[in-house]
């Protein structure tokens, strides 16, 4: 127990920023996202695009998550760390100081990453959702807890971009109830946040980012088109924020940062490493054809190739 009249007085001043600028961080305060264009260069997503596309992992691996309507909106998970390419994503030094930096100097580590996949013509939707809704009851006590999303093919309305809410984060930790045959942000909330807020769709160029926060309420709609629609999501909590409860793929694990040049050196194994694959570890899909996980969503078993 401490005496009010005990305390010493709060350190008000900002850590120092490693790679953003103050009208960023103030940009990112405000909306609760903060668009990033070339995070990645061309050649890089390349390289990334091309492993995702060749090693049979990321199609027999993947998982579909059913959203409100049945449908299968299908991704590819993993946490802990590897050294395969995987592993180098989640460690770039880039990505890690801007994390850092949005996180308030905090120190993080990456909670787990998600390929998302739409192909062409696909009616897999994600309904709107916070991200931190989920990972509360876990057992991470603060929201201290962000995404950044990277284009691997160009995004928009047409094939199903991401929609964010500008400034939804502000709301905090809105429940999330069934909806449909799956579970989302009460939709009261997102009825009154759509009509007060604005809703910004994210077009990316392949290689752009969007950090955007934890409670930052996010949807996606069916890919309409006749393109791929292929993201890249890394998450990322503070150390001090990990969760009392949960499932081990979301302890604490110190993260080693790779320099910004390890993709274009190709200094990284080879292959994928399936120690952190979800389809690898998680009994869910292996007992039955569909399950509920922790959060609530139903799953289904991985697919098949071909």
């Amino acid at each position: 127990m401490t005496l009010l009249s005990e305390m010493a007085p709060a350190d008000l001043s900002p850590p120092p920023l490693r790679r953003l600028s103050a009208d960023q961080m103030a940009t990112w305060r405000a909306d609760g996202f903060l668009r990033i264009p070339a995070l990645f260069s061309q050649a890089e997503i390349d390289i990334f695009h091309r492993f995702i596309t060749t090693e049979t992992e990321f199609r027999d691996g993947r998982v579909g998550v059913i959203n409100a309507a049945g449908k299968p909106a299908e991704l590819f998970g993993w946490s802990g760390h590897s050294e395969d390419l995987l592993g180098t994503m989640t460690r770039i030094r880039r990505v890690v100081d801007m994390t850092t930096d949005l996180l308030g100097g905090e120190d993080i580590y990456h909670w787990h990453s998600k390929i998302s996949f739409k192909e062409p013509h696909s009616e897999g939707a994600w309904d709107w959702h916070q991200d931190y809704g989920s990972w509360y009851r876990e057992g991470c006590l603060r929201p201290e807890m962000l995404t950044c999303m990277i284009a691997i093919d160009a995004t928009d309305r047409d094939n199903g971009c991401v929609n964010l809410v500008r400034g939804s984060h502000l709301m905090g930790r809105v429940d999330h109830v069934p909806i449909g045959q799956s579970v989302g942000t009460d939709p009261e909330f997102v009825e009154k946040a759509l009509g007060d807020m604005e809703l910004v769709e994210c077009d990316l160029a392949p290689g752009d980012a969007v950090f955007f926060h934890g409670n930052t309420l996010h949807a996606s709609g069916a890919n309409t088109s006749d393109r791929n629609r292929t993201v890249l999501h890394l998450s990322y909590n503070t150390v001090r924020n990990a969760p009392f409860r949960g499932f081990d793929g979301h302890k604490y694990v110190p993260l080693q940062v790779l320099d910004d040049d390890t993709i274009l050196s190709g200094t990284y194994r080879p292959g994928v490493d399936p120690a952190n694959l979800w389809g690898k570890r998680s009994r869910d899909w292996k007992e039955s054809r569909t399950a509920r996980n922790d959060y609530g969503y139903t799953v289904a078993p991985p697919r098949k190739a071909g």
